[in-house]
């Protein structure tokens, strides 16, 4: 029992034992293994730096890597290694030192007291490398080494480590307490040194507030490179460098770019302290140097609201060339807010810049201004929130353009604002609305009614006319006692301002134009005339050809009175047909002005039988009017004066000097009253209409050359211009103008209804519906044109010779009166035929009027009748009177009595006096020029030739 309890303790001491000795052999061993590992690595030290001298650039970062390896035990030998006067060597050992770090520190440190200049200098160098706080203070001390390139090298490294003070806490307290030697250091007399140390306060921020002084005082350096870091360092400190803004103001006129741009930037670190400095941050954004100006954009904004005084100048610097200062203008512009608003629209702008950060910064700034004037909605005026919200709504618009990419977050805030500038806006209205109840009645009346018209002016123009008619019966007046005034809905409600605008009226016109001008082309004057071929004319005593284009600037006056004069046939009714059909075209440079206008073609004597107070010639247009337009019922005579002042009306009187004189006064453009301002006149004298106050329209004599022109052309226009070629049209224009002898013998135009006559006549014989004989007068030509426009009749045609009897009988009818073409009573010409032949008479005129057409019914009660042509009427007329008269001179005597009696003689009866003699020398057998009839009337109308020039006869010496 005792043996095995000795037994047991001896176990347990020896277990006790080995407990207690392992860990001390085991820690021993390691001991000497790491021992042996570091006298191994010491050993490998010396061959690596010596391979340093001779490995290529693979092998030598191999080599270096190895080295650092090696860790502490190698940096004595790599310090040492900087004494190599190799620089391969130096800069591998200290490239590996670099790597090796946080180990090395210490014998850095130490490195720093070697006698060696090249070691301390590169020991400094490397502690740059280092964020070790335990570097600082032997830097710091080595800013006071007597070796300027230690100073030099001490400074440059400081300045890295402090790049990393606010990393650690140990760091940025090395560096505060350095604050003294670093201040001491800026009056270093090494430029470097002094700008370093001014680079590593940059990074300590405000806690070298205590630099402040010198720093102020570095500003003033002869180096550029010190005023500039000095800047910066500044700017690093903030608003607890309010004390520089003087000497940073200087700065801002520094020589040097840089140093005007860090200042620049100071400023605006200071902030509102520097808000004394706007002036002259505002001269900075002039500076030549593109930093400088995008630094002082920069510095207002920072400024903020202090700087709004700037913001005309930012918004000019939107517009720079450079995109950075554009970028910092428009940030600037958003840190000033509210006080930036006059800046949206330029804003606005910058969003479409070709930068991405100009676009990126003018949003934000909207974003700012909008968010700065949401808060201060309830401040800005009526009209300042309508401009602002106006603004901002077209930034949103192009921040949402698809290819805008701007943030969702930026365009959700844009809504935001908008939204609640807008709520603003309808609360401002409903707060004033309530205080002010009537004053917002009034205001309700005085805007309501004229938006209403507004809008259904500008969409729908022509429902102002149906709304003029239904309110026209709301019309009252106000008792005797009051005055008796005329009280109208439509003058109340400014409904009146609209109704009869151009606008108005040329939308009545385009509903029209359509019907009417299918209506006005089936008018008998009109289709007689489609066949349109371009003359010569006297415009004003200026000689041009016809056209739309040379009417225009007489048609776009806002008055015109335009006379169409010459001789019957000449082709004035032909012309004003023509500016008829120009007027109602679509096509604006074939128009004759601007707007389309419809016109009303009066030709008849104006009837007596109307209303009592109402104008005989204005009855007639609204009565062409509404039968050219097919309206159900008379067209509103206040609508129809308002068509004719604003000119949307061209009316033409045509045959107006074969008008009576009761017809003739009622149109009178020098009345006071006479509501129409476009008025084309067709007369066969040029007094007509006065003579103020009137454009004249001659047409030209057709002869010579210009005849066959004509008559090319005119062939060209029926589409028949091969029918006559070569002799055959030469024969066709001598043929012609020998018919015309007389004519010209009397001084008379060759006329364009003559030639047109004419030219139907050869045209029909040639297509074989005629025989081969032409006419050789003009009363032959007369009659050929009646016979051969019966020859077209198909069915239930009558012979030529009733024919003739009858359009013979009823054109004196019709010029009986007063010797020129007008009109003649139905019951007169039913008595005059009744006279010839008193069978069928009705028929007989029917025939004459709607199959031949040689007549037509006019006038609103459609009692009279008259010739389609004037010139037609006149020769069939003066051969009526040769059948009757023949060659008896008393009764021709009697006949030139009448027509001297006649107003106007003999100039407005010219035309049919001149027919009568040419009928007479063609139809009474042994005619001459001596006979009493043609003598009197040549005697009467014809102007005698001047005499022949007498020839000087030579006298004999």
């Amino acid at each position: 029992m005792t043996k095995h309890r000795r037994q047991s303790l001896f176990a347990a001491f020896t277990v006790l034992f080995l407990s207690l000795t392992l860990p001390v052999l085991v820690a021993g061993s390691a001991w000497a293994q790491n021992q042996r590992g570091k006298d191994a690595g010491v050993t490998q030290v010396a061959p690596l730096i010596e391979k340093l001298k001779t490995a290529d650039e693979f092998n030598r970062d191999e080599t270096i890597e190895a080295l650092a390896k090696l860790g502490a035990p190698a940096v004595p030998q790599l310090i040492k290694a900087w004494e190599s006067d190799n620089l391969l060597v130096r800069q591998g050992a200290g490239d590996a030192l670099e790597k090796i770090g946080e180990p090395a520190v210490p014998a850095l440190i130490k490195a720093l007291e070697s006698k060696n200049k090249r070691v301390r200098w590169l020991a400094a160098a490397a502690l740059g490398d280092t964020d070790n706080s335990e570097g600082v203070p032997v830097l710091v001390k080595a800013l006071k080494d007597p070796d300027t390139r230690m100073r030099r090298i001490a400074a440059q490294s400081l300045v890295g480590m402090s790049f990393d003070s606010s990393k650690s806490a140990a760091l940025s307290a090395a560096f505060k307490a350095a604050v003294p030697d670093l201040v001491n250091a800026l009056n270093d007399k090494d430029a470097d040194v002094r700008s370093h140390a001014a680079w590593s306060l940059v990074w300590m921020g405000i806690e070298a507030k205590a630099a402040v002084p010198d720093l102020v005082n570095a500003l003033n350096d002869k180096d550029a490179y010190v005023r500039s870091s000095a800047a910066s360092a500044l700017d690093s400190i903030g608003t607890e460098a309010k004390a520089a803004v003087p000497g940073l103001i200087n700065a801002l006129k520094d020589e040097n770019a840089r140093v005007r741009a860090n200042a620049a930037s100071a400023l605006g670190s200071i902030g509102t302290e520097a808000k004394a400095v706007v002036p002259d941050l505002v001269n900075a954004l002039n500076d030549k140097d593109a930093d400088v100006r995008g630094n002082a954009a920069s510095a207002l904004g920072k400024i903020g609201t202090e700087a709004k005084a700037a913001v005309p100048d930012l918004v000019n610097a939107l517009k720079d060339e450079n995109a950075y200062v554009r970028s910092r203008a428009a940030s600037a512009l958003g840190k000033i807010g509210t006080e930036a608003k006059a800046a949206v629209p330029d804003l606005v702008n910058a969003l479409k810049d070709e930068n991405d950060e100009v676009r990126g910064n003018a949003a934000s700034a909207l974003q700012s201004i909008a968010l700065s004037l949401q808060e201060k909605a309830n401040t800005l005026s009526p009209k300042e929130l309508d401009k602002t919200i106006s603004d901002l709504e077209a930034a949103l618009k192009i921040l949402e353009a698809p290819k805008a990419e701007f943030s969702a977050d930026n365009i959700r805030t844009f809504h935001l604002s908008l939204n609640a500038l807008k709520a603003q806006r309808n609360a401002n209205l409903t707060y004033w609305i309530q205080q002010n109840p009537w004053r917002a009645g009034i205001l309700f009346y005085l805007l309501f009614f004229p938006s209403l018209w507004l809008t259904i002016f500008w969409l729908r123009p022509r429902w102002l006319l149906r709304i003029n008619d239904a309110l026209k019966p709301y019309e009252f007046k106000l008792p005797e006692t009051l005055g008796g005034a005329p009280i109208r809905i439509r003058d109340l409600t400014f409904f009146s301002l609209f109704v009869y605008h151009p606008r108005v009226l040329d939308a009545w016109v385009a509903k029209h134009i359509e019907t009417f001008h299918e209506e006005f082309s089936k008018l008998e004057t009109v289709k007689r005339r489609a066949t349109y071929v371009p003359v010569d004319v006297e415009l004003d005593d200026k000689k041009i050809s016809l056209e739309a284009t040379e009417l225009q600037a007489t048609f776009n006056k806002k008055r015109i009175c335009l006379l169409l004069y010459g001789e019957g046939g000449i082709g004035k009714t032909s012309i004003a047909c023509q500016m008829a059909l120009w007027a109602m075209e679509s096509d604006q440079t074939k128009r004759l002005c601007k707007h389309r206008q419809l016109p009303i073609l009066i030709e008849e004597e104006l009837s007596t039988q109307i209303p009592q107070g109402k104008h005989p010639f204005l009855e007639a247009i609204r009565g062409k009017l509404k039968t050219l337009t097919h309206h159900p019922q008379a067209i509103d005579e206040t609508l129809v004066k308002k068509l004719l002042e604003q000119r949307r009306l061209l009316v033409i009187v045509d045959h107006f000097s074969e008008m009576t004189e009761a017809t003739q006064k009622q149109i009178d453009p020098d009345s006071s009253e006479f509501p129409i301002n476009a008025l084309v006149v067709t007369s066969r004298l040029k007094s007509s209409l006065g003579k103020d106050s009137k454009t004249t329209i001659q047409p030209q004599k057709i002869q010579g050359a210009k005849l066959a022109d004509f008559m090319e052309k005119y062939l060209d226009k029926l589409g028949k211009p091969s029918l006559l070629k070569g002799p055959d049209f030469h024969k066709l224009c001598a043929d012609f103008a020998r018919l015309l002898e007389e004519a010209e013998r009397q001084q008379r135009s060759t006329t364009v209804l003559l030639a047109r006559l004419y030219a139907d006549l050869v045209i029909a014989r040639k297509e074989g519906k005629k025989d081969e004989n032409l006419p050789e007068t003009i009363p032959d030509l007369m009659l050929e044109y009646v016979n051969e426009i019966n020859r077209d009749v198909a069915t239930n045609r009558l012979d030529e010779r009733t024919v003739h009897a009858d359009a013979k009988a009823i054109a004196w009818e019709c010029l009986k009166p007063t010797y020129k073409p007008a009109t003649a009573k139905f019951k007169d010409a039913i008595a005059a035929l009744s006279a010839l032949n008193p069978q069928d008479v009705e028929i007989r005129l029917k025939y004459l009027e709607e199959t031949l057409r040689l007549i037509q019914t006019v006038g609103a009660a459609k009692e009279d009748i008259r010739f389609t042509l004037d010139p037609v009427a006149e020769y069939l007329a003066g051969l009526h009177l040769i059948d009757v008269y023949g060659n008896n001179d008393s009764k021709w005597q009697g006949f030139l009595t009448v027509a001297e009696s006649q107003p106007g003689f003999p100039d407005a009866i010219k035309g049919f006096l001149l027919a009568v003699r040419d009928c007479y020398l063609t139809k009474i057998p042994g005619a001459k020029n001596s006979d009493f009839l043609p003598k009197e009337i040549e005697h009467r109308c014809i102007p005698s030739a001047p005499p022949a020039p007498v020839q000087p006869v030579p006298v004999s010496p």
